[in-house]
């Protein structure tokens, strides 16, 4: 299949003194078809059908490859890499979505799928490659050296998710990502990144390390991901360290961080609020799974309105978040009523006080922007199932809300089902039969006091 992006291109006529306007056509070639195992049969007819769509458009260029979705021999691969070089879309080629190319390979057939699809593009000018999906271990990071250490000129945006790299394998990405680049534009592949996408690869603290200096030749990042790690507390806190070393010129264009299932803890809750509060572009933040508990959400809050950044996802999940913590939240809600879409906070130990706080603290905006909001598994009781139902009219935007895994009486269930229609998700796991709300403590006025302190000074 052919997609196709038109751009007009204005040319002075010489002999009139007028413009004429030439429309470019920009056009991306993906193989038609379910998933399946192309063979050389089936790559020649790719081809084909591939080669009949150019030859029926005029002024045509081929800016995008996606082969993403099938398995590849190493016939097809060839035979396609053939194609790509003599019919010159290799070098019209900015994008390449070379995804989930070797399923069911054996592995060294699949390492030559890599090599000679990637081999492909060396003397390309690529600005974005994707590599996920594919079973790829050290031997397959020297298979697609071609789209990684050739493209050092132009490179912007590289993912390389759910790939099975190992901390050796990581190490080795560093190692040609960090590569000194003499006589280009930039010093490394790494310092021209303004993607980078390492999710699913269970590389633990020595993948953490290897990311830890690719973060620190870099100097353009707009979207970073790094989640999935199985990383302990050393090397989570090693990332932090390496954002916050960064300073503002490094993280200053940040828009997007994910960096889910990171064990930072509380110290590397400090450094990376540090980088946080550096982030004036940020729209997109996902700490989920990272055991900040209470003082490192504080932390995190306060960076973020330090920042003034026009935030809009915010997913604090699975944090060990008590009501201490959910009041720093909701302490900063104000500041985002007009940006915020979706807020993500299940899977904590906010009880009813934290859940009604950030009820309140919504109630309290003079709009809300939420689209979506999961307080779900929070040890949540009446009374914060009271105030959330007060709480929806507020809400006008809402198209989603998540509650389930807490403790509501079938009362309050009925009336969140009246309050919140088809936006409540099915509530399967809510316990009906306890009250946590019955053995809530008096408010340790101690903690109140820390939480003040914690965000004096902070203006919302």
């Amino acid at each position: 299949r052919l997609r196709h992006a038109a751009t007009t291109i204005a040319h002075q006529c010489p002999d009139n003194n007028h413009q004429k306007e030439t429309t470019k056509m920009s056009t991306t070639l993906i193989p038609s078809g379910n998933r399946e195992v192309v063979d050389a049969g089936r790559a020649a007819e790719i081809v084909s059908e591939w080669e009949e769509q150019m030859t029926s458009l005029e002024n045509l260029t081929i800016d995008k490859v996606v082969l993403t979705n099938k398995s590849y021999t190493s016939e097809a691969a060839q035979f396609l890499k053939d194609f790509f070089l003599s019919s010159g879309v290799a070098g019209t080629t900015k994008v390449a979505d070379l995804s989930d190319i070797i399923a069911s390979r054996m592995e060294d057939e699949g390492l030559e799928v890599l090599k000679t699809i990637c081999d492909a593009f060396e003397n390309a000018f690529l600005e974005e490659v994707d590599l996920s999906d594919n079973a790829m271990g050290s031997k397959g990071v020297s298979a697609c050296a071609s789209v990684l250490s050739a493209q050092a000129p132009t490179l912007q945006k590289l993912s390389l998710c759910n790939n099975g790299l190992s901390d050796t394998s990581m190490k080795e990405v560093a190692e040609v990502l960090c590569k000194p680049n003499e006589g280009n534009e930039h010093p490394t592949i790494a310092h021209g990144l303004t993607k980078i996408h390492f999710y699913n690869n269970m590389s633990g603290d020595g993948g953490c390390t290897a990311f830890a200096e690719i973060l620190s030749n870099s100097s353009r990042l707009e979207d970073v991901r790094f989640s999935g790690t199985r990383a302990g507390r050393p090397g989570s806190v090693r990332v932090a360290e390496a954002m916050d070393a960064l300073g503002p010129m490094g993280v200053g264009n940040v828009s997007r961080w994910d960096l889910a299932d990171n064990t930072f803890g509380v110290d590397g809750g400090a450094a990376l609020a540090r980088a946080l509060a550096r982030c004036p572009k940020l729209v997109y933040l996902n700490l989920r799974d990272c055991t900040l508990e209470d003082e490192g959400t504080v932390s995190v809050c306060k960076a973020l309105v330090e920042s003034g950044c026009p935030l809009q996802h915010l997913d604090l999940s699975g944090n060990e978040i008590t009501s201490k913590g959910a009041k720093a939240v909701a302490s900063i809600l104000k500041s985002f009523s007009s940006t915020l879409t979706v807020l993500f906070m299940e899977e904590n130990e906010m009880t009813s006080r934290g859940v009604a706080a950030i009820a309140d603290a919504i109630s309290a905006c003079d709009t809300s922007a939420l689209l979506e909001v999961k307080l779900g598994m929070n040890e949540c009781g009446n009374i914060g199932g009271r105030a959330i139902v007060a709480v929806a009219p507020k809400m006008s935007c809402l198209k989603k809300i998540e509650l389930d895994a807490n403790m509501f009486s079938e009362e309050v269930v009925e009336l969140l089902q009246d309050a919140y229609g088809e936006l409540l998700v099915e509530m399967e796991d809510n316990d009906e039969e306890e009250d946590p709300d019955e053995n809530l403590e008096e408010e340790d006025e101690e903690d109140v006091d820390e939480l003040t302190s914690a965000l004096d000074g902070v203006k919302i």
